[in-house]
């Protein structure tokens, strides 16, 4: 009887060993990809501003805040008066401190960052997590709001980062 099922089983081997096989590859290659770095974008939408927007991988050793990551590429991020750093009011000196925004709807506002930015204009913040077995189904491989504040999110090696400017609910996520 244990001799059959020996048998029965060992018809699975091969099936198991290449799926072994797929699975290791495919983390090997991801560990590769990826390197030592988080892949930072900037996306500045409507606003006015001379600068392009930005995709780069910056090199990081261990865990770092998104705020030490933008701060250590030479990015300025500007909190709010109430939440700090936690909030990110302006990146690059965008919104402007001294000119409307220019939104459709709210021509004359001009961003203060005293309490939380105006719903209508904003920086969203993204974070998309590194798979070591990249899973299609796994809500993680896709590109989601960050859940705490710029000076808390932790990231790592393989990890994304996004800063959006998002108007009137114009939500663009990252690519």
């Amino acid at each position: 009887m244990l001799s059959n099922k020996l048998k029965e089983g060992k018809k699975f081997l091969p099936a198991i060993l290449v799926i072994a096989l797929a699975i290791g590859g495919i983390s090997l290659w991801s560990a590769k990809t990826s390197g030592n770095c988080v892949t930072v974008s900037i996306d500045y939408g409507v606003l006015d501003s001379q600068n392009q927007n930005y995709e780069k991988c910056l090199s990081v050793s261990g865990d770092v805040t998104a705020l030490e990551l933008i701060n250590n590429a030479n990015f300025k991020i500007e909190g709010t008066e109430k939440y700090a750093d936690q909030v990110v009011c302006r990146l690059n000196g965008l919104p402007k401190p001294n000119q409307p925004i220019g939104i459709k709807g709210h021509e004359d506002y001009i961003e203060l960052c005293k309490d939380m930015p105006a719903e209508f204009a904003y920086w969203a913040v993204f974070e998309k997590r590194k798979q070591a077995i990249p899973n299609p189904a796994d809500l993680n491989t896709k590109w989601t709001y960050a859940q705490v504040g710029v000076a808390e999110l932790s990231l790592k090696a393989g990890d994304s980062l996004a800063f959006v400017f998002t108007d009137n609910g114009n939500v663009k996520y990252p690519k």
